[in-house]
């Protein structure tokens, strides 16, 4: 799940009289002076492994905050080429770091910036996550309670870690699976309060909703209800073969990977890794659906996927989830961040709160296309 909580204002363009002129996002500061910083409470309870459940408290901030978005490498992170002959400038065959360039089309175009040895914005680790999202995370939350919606028996207790989970993004050219799995990459990795290592191992029911509730450091009260959602299930591949939890496609075949959502959720993500070692996974490929259609057999949400097509030769590690109606929706809406159609979370006083608490449920294996010349 990849969102950070900022009014997304990523570029304007002012048409006029058939001429295109760029204006930087600082010169609308001050059409922003009165917002007011709020929560945005993003939380996902796992069906599938409890732990893995997280509620990230963030608080909302502007893309025209230039304290944040300078276009700077305020760390001091980025690096630039490796200059092996000490010319001073980069030479084709000397390794490109951070100094890739941007502004990029497909994989024969030449990108802006490329070996310049300047921090360029759109570069790795120029106004990155790494800088960013420490200012956006809340970690002073001094009570995040799960109960069972019905009784309000507390369930668990969850408790803040800095690195709570991960994400990849991935720089370079677009293109085809084949050269986006060459792209330069970084995993960047984000706080969120998770389940308290003494209630890892609970197991939640699907027959049954639960509370997320919130104590703030000021003693503001925000709750969130959610159903919980099971797995995908009825995974098929024509003409591939299981080999223990692997499965094996040859690489000509086309044939779609079909699944379907239990009856209450239609609503899905597909997440592909490139898988070289246990220790050495990069994300390639991570994208939400929506059911449009209904299995006629199984009279369940279908969903469909091909992994062959421009994908490399190897191995990779398949993730497919089934997300609960409500999280889904506020995925696959899009909308607004001010738009609070389908923010579920309120304080003492009623009043709503921005994001969504949902649930989850996932099914992993790993899918190997392997040559049709064995």
């Amino acid at each position: 799940m990849k969102t950070i909580s900022t009014i997304i204002i990523l570029s304007f363009t002012l048409l006029f009289f058939g001429c295109t002129q760029e204006l930087s996002i600082a010169d609308f500061k001050d059409d922003f002076g009165d917002y007011e910083v709020e929560y945005r409470i993003e939380g996902l309870l796992d069906f599938t492994d409890f732990s893995h459940s997280l509620i990230r408290v963030d608080r909302t901030i502007l893309v025209t905050d230039t304290s944040l978005f300078n276009n700077r490498d305020d760390n001091g992170d980025w690096e630039s080429y490796s200059d092996l002959n000490g010319n001073g400038q980069w030479d084709e065959d000397e390794p490109l770091n951070d100094d890739i360039g941007f502004g990029f089309g497909g994989p024969n175009d030449e990108p802006e910036g490329r070996g310049n040895g300047i921090a360029d914005p759109g570069e790795p680790h120029v106004d990155d996550y790494i800088e960013v999202l420490p200012n956006i995370h809340d970690s002073t939350m001094t009570s995040v309670v799960l109960r069972d919606a019905d009784s309000q028996v507390m369930v668990a207790e969850f408790e803040w870690v800095a690195q709570a989970a991960s994400f990849d993004e991935s720089f370079g050219p677009g293109g085809p699976p084949s050269v986006a799995a060459t792209n330069p990459y970084e995993t960047y990795y984000y706080g969120a309060y998770v389940p308290a290592a003494s209630f890892a191992s609970v197991q939640l029911d699907s027959s049954k909703a639960y509370l997320v509730e919130i104590t703030s450091a000021d003693g503001q009260v925000i709750t969130a209800t959610t159903d919980i959602v099971s797995t995908p299930i009825n995974l098929t591949w024509d003409n591939t073969t299981w080999n223990a939890d692997t499965l094996v496609s040859p690489s000509n075949n086309y044939s779609l990977l079909t699944w379907n959502n239990p009856m209450e959720s239609l609503y899905g993500s597909v997440e592909v890794e490139l898988y070289f070692r246990p220790d050495s996974i990069k994300g390639f490929y991570h994208f939400s659906r929506a059911a449009f259609l209904l299995d006629e057999v199984n009279e369940l949400p279908l969903f469909r996927e091909n992994f062959t097509v421009g994908f490399p030769l190897g191995l990779y590690r398949i993730t497919i989830s089934s997300y609960n109606d409500t999280y889904g929706s506020y995925v696959w809406s899009s909308l607004p961040l001010r738009d609070r159609e389908v923010s579920n979370w309120r304080d003492q006083d009623g009043n709503v709160v921005l994001g969504n608490l949902g649930s989850r449920a996932s099914i992993q294996f790993f899918l190997r296309l392997a040559s049709t010349n064995g």
